[in-house]
Parts: structure tokens; C-alpha cells; sequence
């Protein structure tokens, strides 16, 4: 006769060590190190190329919070154990509060670690929003908020999962060690199924969803089709770890480091792939830039002074980078995101001997007045003595006048009275 085998496995596992636990807090340290460097270069890519953050970065940012709160309990549960273990070899005091204390500690660090494999599936929502944010189809769009909507349920039915499971026993059979409280108080299996079917489900979704919009595009040849459509399905990843952990740890029958050890392997796969599209374009040098200036060391540099950000779509290699992957769909992203390609300034005008000898021909009130003002100026001038012991000719004090002379244009006349009229250095 066949008995129906239950979910929840009656025995507790054995105790471990802590030495025998140092190898999962090591890989546990190992992915959460290599996950904050991944998003770190990520932001800082971004300031530097933009000088700003998207709303897919600063989501990013504050994923960071969850993450690293996740990993400090980690570490004190590793070491201090939980109540899902065999007491029935007896256990000191001190060694029942500590078990005591790391399994109120695992409610929080599963909490922690939903929020933040949720976040990183928000960010590559906000991500593809932004891809096709100018030209967006209403289809589109409500499967977007489909998506999102579902996330932010998902989320809250992995929480309610996580502190309801023991009911209705009291709540603080979640932390008892002695007597035993029971498998469905210890294991938490509850958790682990509902946050294992909806990461999956989410992570389908987000697959399905930019795939249908290459698949259907005419524009792409069938090799940058192929690529795309890996690109997007790097999230069959996620999927594939997590059907695989949620098998293993049942295997176990809950055994906390297995549970470490799949979720800190799942962080880092999340963060890889919530983060590959946009740092492979600061790699490829690929996408929007900000305004980069340059001085001129000359004058006749002045249209080359008035730089515009450096040109880095390159023609013959479209749809490269995070901003132009449907651009060939006659989708783009939003237009203060595109690259303007401002118009150059004209020439500056430099002056030259030419100019600078007009230049002399200027006074306060502008040029010279007209030839017979000037020929009245000359005359008085002339009819006054220049310095001090000079003899006025005898016509000039009978009022007689020379000849008619050609007219001349103003600012040669001026010139050639300076000329002739020096004054000596000690009147200047």
C-alpha cells in the first residue's frame, strides 16, 4: 500500500559546526562583494557618462540597502545556528538563545532578500520602459503595468508567506528551540514555494515581453535577432537556479545552509543580469554622453572653441547599445535622453594690421567729421604756432589762402597731419 508522503519532513536535520558552516559565509561574503562592485561600477559609469542617475539607476542604488542588511544577518545565523535542528542530543543555555536569536533573525533576512532580487527585477522594468518611452504602443503599455503591478503583489504575498506559515500556532514559535515547535514553525517551506513560483513567473514575463517586440520587428536582420533575443533571455538563468534551490532545499529538509548558499548564488545571478545591458554599453563606449569641452590655445580657433558632446553612434553599427535596441522599430528613447547634435558656431573674426591701423582713426565720438571741418581744423591748427619760439609764416597772418587742394579721405588726412605734427615729449 502506497502512503501519501508529506511535504514537511517530521526530523529535524542534524547540527552543524560553525567551522563546518565557514565555507557558505565565505561564498555568501564572496557573491555579496562581487554584486556591490557590479552595481557600484554601474552608478559610477553613469555619473561619469551622463552626470546624472536614470530612474533605473537610483533604484539600483537603494537596492544596495537591502542587500547589505541581508548579508550582516546571513553572517550571524551562519553562526549562531537556527531552531531547525535536531535538540535531542541537549543543548547548553547560551547555545539555546543563540539558535534562539538567529531564527528571529531569518524572518528578517528573507524578508531583505526578496526586496532585493523584487528591486533588480523592477530596474529591468524601468529599463525596457525607457527603451521604447517615446513611441509606445498602448498594448504595450498596459502589459508594463500588468508586470509591475504583479511584481508589488508577488512582493507582499512573499512577505505574508514568510510570517504566516507557523499559523496558528503562537508567532514566537517562529524563534522556539525547546520543545521542538514543529516543522511547519522551523522550515519554512511556505516561503520558499511562493517566492520560488513567483520569481519565476516574473522572470518569464520579463523575458516574454521585450521578445515579442523583437520577434515581431521586420527591421532586424535574423543575426541581430539572435542576439537581441539572448540578450533579453538571460534571465532563464534565474529561472533555472531557482527551480533548482527550491528542489534542493526540500532535499534537505530546510537545512539553513543550503538556503544561504542558493540565495547568495541567486543575488549574484540577479545582479548580473539586472546589470549586463548597461555596463557592456560603457564597455563598448556605446550610448548618450554628457558635454564635453575643450579650450583653444589661438583666436583663430574660436569655431573649434564651441564644442558639442563627442559623436559616439557610430552608422555602421546600429542598435549597439541600451539606448538604440529598437531604435531600427521605430521605437527611441525620450528625446532628452537622444543625442543633440548642435549646430557649430561661426567663425570669430580676427583683427589684423588693417583693422588695427582703422582703429587709430577713431576717437570718442566716432570717426572724423566731414572734409570741410577737417580743412577748417588744419587751417586753425596751422595758424597757431606748435611750440614755443615758432614764427607764423606772413600769408598765414594776412588771412591768405593757398589753393584749392584735392580732397582727401578723412582718416588719411588725419594720419598725415599726426605725422606731421609731432609734439615734443615734454607737452605730452
Amino acid at each position: 500500500m502506497l502512503l501519501p508522503r508529506g511535504l514537511y519532513s517530521s526530523s529535524p536535520p542534524e547540527p552543524r559546526s560553525r567551522a563546518q558552516n565557514n565555507p557558505t559565509l565565505l561564498f555568501s561574503w564572496w557573491c555579496t562583494g562581487v554584486s556591490l562592485t557590479v552595481i557600484v561600477i554601474r552608478l559610477l559609469g553613469r555619473m561619469i557618462r551622463n552626470n546624472q542617475l536614470f530612474k533605473e539607476d537610483k533604484i539600483m542604488f537603494f537596492a544596495l540597502v537591502p542587500l547589505l542588511i541581508r548579508m550582516g544577518l546571513v553572517h550571524v545565523i551562519l553562526i549562531w545556528g537556527t531552531n531547525n535542528v535536531d535538540v535531542g542530543k541537549g543543548m547548553s543555555d547560551i547555545e539555546i538563545y543563540h539558535r534562539s536569536m538567529g531564527s528571529r533573525l531569518v524572518l528578517a533576512s528573507r524578508i531583505f532578500y526578496a526586496m532585493f532580487i523584487w528591486s533588480a527585477k523592477y530596474t529591468v522594468s524601468e529599463f525596457l520602459k525607457r527603451l521604447t518611452s517615446s513611441f509606445w504602443k498602448r498594448q504595450y503599455e498596459m502589459q508594463l503595468h500588468m508586470i509591475r503591478g504583479f511584481l508589488v503583489a508577488t512582493f507582499f504575498a512573499v512577505v505574508i508567506a514568510t510570517l504566516t506559515e507557523c499559523a496558528p500556532s503562537p508567532f514566537d514559535h517562529y524563534w522556539q528551540v525547546v520543545p521542538d515547535p514543529g516543522p511547519r514553525c522551523r522550515q519554512g517551506y511556505a516561503q520558499l514555494i511562493t517566492m520560488g513560483t513567483a520569481d519565476m513567473i516574473t522572470d518569464v514575463l520579463l523575458i516574454v515581453f521585450p521578445i515579442n517586440i523583437v520577434v515581431r520587428s521586420t527591421a532586424f536582420k535574423l543575426k541581430r535577432k539572435l542576439s537581441l533575443l539572448a540578450l533579453f533571455s538571460m534571465s532563464a538563468v534565474l529561472v533555472g537556479i531557482t527551480g533548482y534551490r527550491v528542489k534542493s532545499v526540500i532535499w534537505h529538509r530546510g537545512r539553513q545552509q543550503y538556503r544561504s548558499v542558493f540565495a547568495s548564488g541567486e543575488i549574484l545571478a540577479a545582479t548580473a543580469v539586472s546589470n549586463a545591458v548597461v555596463i557592456g554599453s560603457f564597455l563598448r563606449d556605446r550610448g548618450v554622453k554628457k558635454q564635453k569641452f575643450r579650450y583653444s590655445s589661438g583666436s583663430n580657433d574660436g569655431a573649434s572653441a564651441h564644442t558639442s558632446r563627442r559623436h559616439t553612434m557610430n552608422a555602421a553599427l546600429p542598435n549597439d547599445s541600451d539606448s538604440d535596441l529598437f531604435r531600427d522599430m521605430c521605437y527611441r528613447t525620450a528625446p532628452e535622453l537622444e543625442e543633440q547634435f548642435e549646430p557649430r558656431a561661426p567663425p570669430i573674426a580676427t583683427a589684423t594690421a588693417t583693422d588695427e591701423k582703422a582703429e587709430g582713426a577713431k576717437v570718442a565720438d566716432g570717426y572724423f567729421p566731414p572734409d570741410s571741418t577737417l580743412g577748417s581744423s588744419r587751417e586753425s591748427q596751422e595758424s597757431e604756432p606748435r611750440f614755443k619760439g615758432e614764427k607764423i609764416p606772413s600769408s598765414i597772418q594776412k588771412g591768405e589762402t593757398s589753393s584749392p587742394r584735392p580732397r582727401k579721405h578723412p582718416t588719411a588726412v588725419h594720419l598725415k597731419t599726426i605725422s606731421r605734427n609731432p609734439r615734443p615729449d615734454h607737452q605730452c
